[in-house]
């Protein structure tokens, strides 16, 4: 009986929860189906917003490069750049500081005026557990100043109450370790350092937006050399990286399987260092690391590995970059009252370049190989990097004002153009992601003593060039070879993939001799019109009419301009062809196709008086618009001697009343 009565009651009690889970359903269905509306909508305008990268591939790979004429500030990208507010980090100081011999010590200044009477400090040294680990040592109390065998430790200082005043991740380089374990060699006029300084995802002409000074200082300053036909072999950073580091073709079989550790890689860093070298490799985003992408490295690929440092903040719960804030700071927008880039009082940029720095100063006339990479500040971001330009200028100043340059190479390069799809996706942003940044500085002993370098770099500024070209011409350096450049690579029926930027790279190059897949190349080709067509008339007539509105401010003293003959007109063709098939699927494209920015001709003319010749390459596009700039393509002499604009002065014949003195 009892048995049955228990029974009901389960019945009972599972009748009542399925009417108030009816009555649920019932009262809340409306809100579910709003719910569930909002989320479908909200799905479908993500993917409609979802910016889907259009594949475009060179199909004119085998000819003669001709190399695009781009303009930095193209109206389809200069939508997207903007000027931002200086960084801005915390004020403070400092309780302690590594000097300039490596000893850390307390800066008693400091203590002083963050108002506490006595800090108790200690150091742990931070140890490298493989690529993905660190371990700390016990803490090590100091009380005066003390030379830690380590680069990175963890200082905390305790106030006479025990209570923490202070406590920050220091760096150094441990030369003094180093220099017991291996044998160094000195650098000298012939055997030079080699510095390459890194910025992720920068195009050359992105730099030109963003970081002009630097280029200004190190074209000008430096006398180096800005390859303007510098053309990435890779997709991202990893494939670039190792062909420049190894001269051979990544993800191929002229290396070992990728999906394992890199330790067998043929890195030159390796060579470099069985010469005598000191080695550093440095990176600011652990998360991103170029070479931990894939499975990273079992031994330290350097002596100076600035890796572990970065492991060290994000597991011990040390201030970082809120890069969830990055992308406000791109837009100029701030919450904090100081910059996303800081650590505490302290750009995380320069956090690298301090640990370069002293690199470079610790081991003195030591012979030294470095290669750091800034990624924070360009990867995600266009406008970002411009906040570090003056940081960049200044560390190039030192390195020259201090003479680290003397015997030294120094490389500032990218590895491709920005990643945005938003930017890649337009005219100018298809070639740019293309053609990353690369300049070389030199010494100018060298130049003096080997005058054909100059002449051959300078040269190359205006050919095709890779990593692989980079890769052969570190290896000159290391071998202090810079004879070998004399003999020209003209002759060769098949050029070799890689050759070295002090050697005259052929103007017959193609892609295919470089070895740049299609997926790269952006080498153009040339179509002649007839200088009798309709269109090659209308192009000069705006040209001479272009330059002579440049010319306006100055029309009291400079001829207005006419056009004389038209001399040649080209259609250029870029030879890039969509590839729809490849591209991912998104509903965006059903609505919207890239804009091919209508036709681009070469138009070369002369004009009286003065017979000057002009070249300009210009795209028509519903009007007429130079890119870049208008070129004077014959000699001027004395015939602007009435203006002093560097800029005007190829454009101007002074008129007679200024060459009689009446203006």
């Amino acid at each position: 009986m009892s048995k049955c009565i228990t029974t009901a009651r389960r019945m009972s009690f599972f009748k009542s929860i399925r009417q108030k889970m009816c009555r649920w359903r019932q009262k809340y269905k409306k809100h579910l189906i709003v719910i569930l509306g909002i989320y479908c909508v909200y799905y479908i305008h993500t993917i409609y917003n979802r910016e889907v990268e259009y594949i475009f591939v060179n199909e004119n790979t085998e000819k003669k490069c001709e190399l695009p004429n781009l303009d930095a500030h193209d109206n389809s990208v200069m939508k997207f750049f903007h000027r931002l507010n200086p960084i801005q980090c915390d004020k403070s100081t400092d309780l302690v500081f590594v000097d300039s011999l490596g000893y850390l010590q307390v800066n008693n200044t400091a203590v002083y005026e963050a108002g506490h009477a006595f800090v108790s400090c200690s150091y742990s040294v931070i140890n490298r557990k493989g690529d993905y680990n660190v371990e700390k040592e016990p803490e090590v109390r100091f009380l005066k100043p003390v030379y830690v065998h380590a680069d990175f430790f963890l200082v905390k200082c305790k106030t006479d109450k025990n209570a923490i005043a202070y406590e920050k991740l220091h760096h150094s380089i441990d030369y003094k370790s180093r220099r017991r374990q291996f044998n160094f060699l000195n650098e000298s006029n012939e055997q030079l350092n080699v510095y390459i300084f890194g910025l992720d995802s920068l195009s050359r002409l992105a730099a030109e937006r963003t970081i002009p000074q630097t280029l200004r200082y190190v074209e000008q300053n430096l006398g180096g050399y800005i390859m303007k036909g510098q053309t990435k072999v890779g997709v991202n950073t990893f494939p670039n990286l190792v062909s420049l580091l190894t001269g051979k073709v990544c993800y191929s079989k002229e290396l070992p399987s990728y999906e394992e550790i890199l330790d067998p890689f043929p890195f030159i860093w390796k060579n470099f260092s069985a010469s005598g070298y000191a080695t550093l490799l440095a990176e600011d985003s652990p998360g991103m690391g170029s070479f931990t992408y894939w499975k990273g490295f079992k031994e330290q690929p350097c002596l100076h590995y600035m890796r572990p440092y970065y492991l060290a903040m994000k597991k011990f719960g040390l201030p970082d970059v809120n890069s969830g804030l990055l992308e406000w700071e791109n837009s100029n927008i701030r919450f904090l009252h100081r910059s996303a880039l800081c650590i505490g009082n302290t750009p995380k940029h320069k956090i690298l370049m301090n640990y370069y720095r002293q690199f470079i100063e610790m081991y003195g006339n030591t012979r030294k190989f470095a290669l750091s990479w800034l990624t924070d500040l360009t990867h995600e971001y266009d406008n970002i990097v411009q906040l570090a330009d003056n940081d960049f200028k200044l560390f190039f100043k030192w390195m020259k004002e201090s003479g680290k340059l003397s015997n030294s190479t120094l490389i500032l390069m990218s590895d491709h153009g920005i990643m945005q799809n938003k930017i890649k996706n337009t005219i100018a942003g298809r070639t740019e992601n293309r053609m990353p940044l690369f300049a070389i500085v030199i010494p100018p002993h060298i130049k003096s003593k080997y005058p054909h370098l100059h002449r051959n770099l300078k040269t190359n500024t205006k050919r095709l060039t890779t990593v692989f070209d980079a890769h052969e011409t570190l290896v000159d350096i290391l071998e202090s070879n810079f004879e070998r450049s004399k003999e020209s690579v003209e002759k060769l029926k098949k050029l070799p993939r890689g050759i070295s930027l002090f050697t005259e790279i052929p103007e017959r190059r193609s892609c295919n001799d470089a070895e740049i897949p299609g997926d790269y190349c952006v080498c153009n080709s040339y179509e002649p019109i007839n200088n009798d067509d309709k269109i090659s008339k209308e192009l000069a007539e705006f040209l001479v009419s272009y330059i002579n509105k440049d010319l306006t401010k100055h029309k009291k003293k400079c001829a207005k301009l006419k056009l004389s003959k038209i001399k040649d007109t080209y259609l250029v063709k870029s030879n890039l062809q969509r590839r729809e098939e490849r591209e991912e699927f998104s509903i965006r494209n059903l609505f919207f196709q890239p804009d091919l920015g209508g036709k681009t001709y070469l138009s070369v003319i002369e004009t009286v008086p003065g017979y000057a010749l002009f070249e300009a390459t210009i795209r028509s596009h519903d009007s007429f618009d130079v890119i870049g700039r208008v070129n004077r393509a014959n000699k001027y002499g004395n015939q602007s001697s009435c203006i002093h604009d560097k800029l005007a002065e190829p454009f101007c014949y002074c008129n007679k009343a200024s060459r009689t003195g009446l203006i």
